[in-house]
C-alpha cells in the first residue's frame, strides 16, 4: 500500500523516480521503483521523510480507506489553488473509498458491468445530444429530468452523488473505479448549476473508457472535444425534447411574454435560463444571433429564473444508508464515522434526519 500511494504522490507533483531518490538521499533511483513495486519496504523514517517532502500527514499512507492511484478523478473547477485542490481530493478519496471497503464487507456486490453509451470523439453535437435523450428515457427521468437525476444515478449507474462543500472554485468532480464510479457535486452551487454539473459528469463516467477527461475541467476555459460532446449531452439529458415538446407553445420568441416564459419554464426544469435558450436553437425554434442577444442582457438570471436555491444536506442518502449498516455490523465505530465526514455526533444525527433517516448513533 506505500508503494501504491508513493508512486501516486510522485506523479501527482510531476516528480521522477530519480528526482525523489535524491531528495530521500537514495543511491539509486532503483530503490524508489523498488518501493513503488512492493519489493523493498520504506523505513520508518522514510516514510516521515516522505509526509515532509510531499507535505501530506502520515494517515495519507496508513488510512485504508482512501483511493491514493486507484481511483481516476476529473475535477470541474475554476482558479483552485493546485494544493487546496489536492487535499479536497484527498478527502473526497476518503469518502469514496470508505464506502467501496464498507460496501465490500457488507457483502454488497456491485453490478458485474458498468453502464456506457457508444460515444467517441469523433461523434457529432447531434450524437450527442440524442444519446443524452436515449440516456434520460432509459432512466426514466420523466417530465423533470434534473429532479430524478440523483436517483436515478445512485440506483440505474451503480454510482454515488455525493453533495459536498468544497473549496470554492470547485464545482465537482467524476470519479472512475474499476468496480464503482462516483460524482461529487458542490451544494453551495445554485441549482441550475448543480443539475448541469450532474448530467455533464454522468456524460463522463458513461464514456470514460472511450474519452478519458482530462484531469482538470476549467469551467471558463477553452473547452475540449470531449467536454463540448459532455454539455451537448447534458442539455440532451436534462432538456429531452419529448419533454421540451410540452413547453414549446409558450416559448414562442415573437411572444410578448417570451422572458417571463422562458425563466418560467426553466424553473419548472430547474435549469438555467440560458441552457433553455441554447437548446431552442438546438431545435431549431431560436437562431443563434437572437440566442446570444438575449443571453448577453440582464434579462435572464444565470440561476434559472425564478429558482428557489435551497442547500441540499451533505452526502447522500446512499451513502448514510450503507456506513448505518456497516455501523450496526461493528465494521467502523461511531468516532471514525464522525471523523470520517469532520461532523460532531449531533451534526451526524442532525444529518441523518435531513435525509429523512434514523440515526444510527447511540446518542
Amino acid at each position: 500500500m506505500y508503494g501504491d500511494r508513493l508512486k501516486h504522490l510522485r506523479e501527482q507533483r510531476g516528480m521522477s523516480q530519480a528526482d525523489l531518490a535524491e531528495l530521500l538521499k537514495f543511491e539509486s533511483r532503483q530503490i524508489v521503483s523498488n518501493i513503488e513495486n512492493g519489493v523493498r519496504r520504506m523505513t520508518g523514517e522514510e516514510l516521515v521523510a516522505c509526509t515532509e517532502i510531499f507535505d501530506v500527514k502520515l494517515d495519507y499512507f496508513t488510512n485504508p480507506y482512501l483511493l491514493a492511484g486507484q481511483g481516476a478523478f476529473s475535477w470541474r473547477q475554476s482558479g483552485v489553488d493546485t494544493q487546496d485542490l489536492y487535499e479536497f481530493e484527498t478527502t473526497a478519496s476518503e469518502w469514496i473509498g470508505a464506502y467501496r471497503v464498507l460496501r465490500d464487507k457488507l457483502k454488497q456486490k456491485p453490478r458485474a458491468l458498468l453502464a456506457e453509451v457508444r460515444l467517441t470523439k469523433q461523434s457529432s453535437y447531434e450524437d450527442a445530444v440524442a444519446t443524452g435523450e436515449a440516456v434520460a428515457a432509459e432512466l426514466e427521468l420523466g417530465d423533470v429530468p434534473a429532479a430524478a437525476l440523483v436517483g436515478a444515478a445512485e440506483k440505474k449507474l451503480d454510482a454515488i452523488v455525493l453533495m459536498a462543500d468544497p473549496k470554492k472554485g470547485i464545482s465537482g468532480a467524476a470519479c472512475r473505479l474499476p468496480e464503482m464510479n462516483a460524482i461529487i457535486i458542490n451544494r453551495q452551487e445554485p441549482l441550475s448549476r448543480r443539475s448541469f454539473d450532474l448530467a455533464h459528469e454522468i456524460f463522463h463516467i458513461l464514456t470514460w473508457e472511450a474519452m478519458p477527461p482530462d484531469y482538470l475541467d476549467g469551467v471558463n476555459k477553452a473547452k475540449t472535444r470531449v467536454e463540448q460532446l459532455a454539455d451537448k449531452f447534458a442539455s440532451g439529458l436534462l432538456l429531452p425534447s419529448f419533454v421540451m415538446e410540452r413547453h414549446l407553445d409558450k416559448l414562442d420568441v415573437q411572444s410578448d411574454n417570451f422572458v417571463q416564459h422562458v425563466n418560467e419554464v426553466a424553473t419548472e426544469l430547474m435549469v438555467s435560463s440560458q441552457a433553455l435558450l441554447w437548446r431552442l436553437v438546438d431545435l431549431g425554434k431560436l437562431n443563434r444571433g437572437t440566442c446570444k442577444e438575449f443571453t448577453e442582457t440582464d434579462w435572464f438570471s444565470y440561476n434559472g429564473g425564478l429558482l428557489k436555491n435551497e442547500t441540499p444536506p451533505l452526502m447522500s442518502k446512499k451513502f448514510l444508508e450503507l456506513l448505518a449498516c456497516a455501523l450496526q455490523e461493528g465494521l467502523i465505530s461511531e468516532r471514525r464515522f464522525a471523523s470520517l465526514l469532520d461532523l460532531s455526533f449531533e451534526e451526524l444525527t442532525d444529518l441523518y434526519s435531513q435525509h429523512g433517516l434514523e440515526s444510527p448513533l447511540g446518542l
